[in-house]
């Protein structure tokens, strides 16, 4: 009878525990159960941090690109307005900028009177006075540049001044741009962000050194004048000394060209005719002004991509620069580190 009562009785039903009992310590809970849900509440917390992260990460990546496209409409927007193109055709950055005009300031032996600023210039400066210029090869990068007391705050912070790792493109702080005595090599630094922003997009001329037939200038204004270069160099080298023997091609100084060594214009010359892995036929001098476009490159750690550009010459123009004489270097010269990584 007892056992027919135990078959007849209904099983009861488990109680469904609520969140808090099954997730939340309670009191009374056995220490595998507490270990359990230690283990459970940080792994949650582990996963929301992670997803913070990650979501702030790509916010800023399209941060950074919004920024860059409304930064390029100001430019050019005030480039249209104020027809800055010598042919009455407005262009922007990214578009055929082969008709960009060339302004010079007045001859060597005339006295220095400040040109009218450019409208681009006069729009950017109001969204922040550490504005320098604008720099841009068509359909590669379009960027403000802006230049401070040092070469470390806009590393980390953009054109509006908030702390971002994709930072802003900037001067070298001894580069003189908007005076009267124009620095001989105007050096430029910009982050290598894997969206293209900034000099993301220099990786173009790395991996395909024939990319230079396609596009060899650089249109660089300042406060005054448009200007265009020809690049003339590309190249990878060290920073620190151990990973070439001792050497490393300090670039970054050589911003005005001096009579003695060792910053004179024959050793960088030098250093760049050896390293250069391209030969575009193009000649450089002493005369010429200069700009330098640096970023980080990844063939060992920490390494450069860099980019040496001339001014054109009185005459020159996008049209007419001779191209033909291009070809790529057999045999550039690698800083020593490289050739062990090469031959590993």
């Amino acid at each position: 009878m007892a056992m027919y009562d135990e078959v007849l009785r209904k099983p009861q039903k488990k109680t469904k525990k609520s969140f808090k009992e099954s997730f939340i310590p309670q009191k009374g809970d056995s220490k595998n159960v507490l270990i359990n849900k230690f283990i459970i509440i940080a792994s949650i917390i582990a996963l929301l941090a992670c997803v913070g992260v990650l979501g702030t990460h790509y916010y800023h990546i399209y941060e950074a690109k919004f920024n860059s496209d409304k930064i390029n409409d100001i430019y050019s927007g005030a480039r249209v307005i104020s027809g800055q193109t010598d042919n009455g055709d407005p262009t922007t950055p990214g578009e055929d900028q082969s008709v960009m005009p060339v302004t010079t300031v007045p001859a060597p032996d005339m006295p220095w009177v400040q040109p009218p600023i450019l409208p681009s210039a006069s729009e950017l400066l109001e969204l922040n006075p550490d504005y320098a210029g604008y720099v841009s090869i068509p359909n590669v990068f379009s960027e403000a540049v802006v230049l401070d007391e040092d070469n470390e705050y806009y590393l980390t912070h953009n054109f509006y001044g908030q702390k971002r790792a994709a930072g802003t493109v900037f001067a070298d702080f001894r580069n003189e741009i908007n005076t009267e005595h124009v620095s001989d090599n105007i050096i430029l630094y910009g982050h290598n962000n894997r969206d293209g922003t900034m000099f993301g997009n220099m990786d173009f001329y790395k991996y395909n050194a024939n990319y230079w037939l396609k596009n060899p200038f650089v249109y660089f204004d300042n406060f005054y004048t448009q200007d265009v270069y020809v690049i003339v160099a590309s190249f990878i080298t060290n920073v620190d000394p151990k990973h070439d023997n001792g050497y490393v091609f300090d670039y970054q100084n050589y911003i005005n060209f001096t009579d003695t060594e060792p910053y004179t214009f024959e050793s960088f010359k030098a250093a760049i005719d050896k390293k250069n892995q391209i030969i575009t036929g193009l000649d450089f001098n002493e005369t010429d002004k200069y700009l330098t476009l640096s970023t980080c490159s990844y063939e060992f750690e920490p390494s450069r991509h860099v980019m040496i550009a001339r001014k054109l010459r009185p005459g020159e123009t996008t049209s007419n620069i001779d191209t033909t004489l291009f070809k790529l270097n057999p045999s550039p010269e690698w800083p020593a580190i490289y050739y062990k990584y090469a031959s590993g």
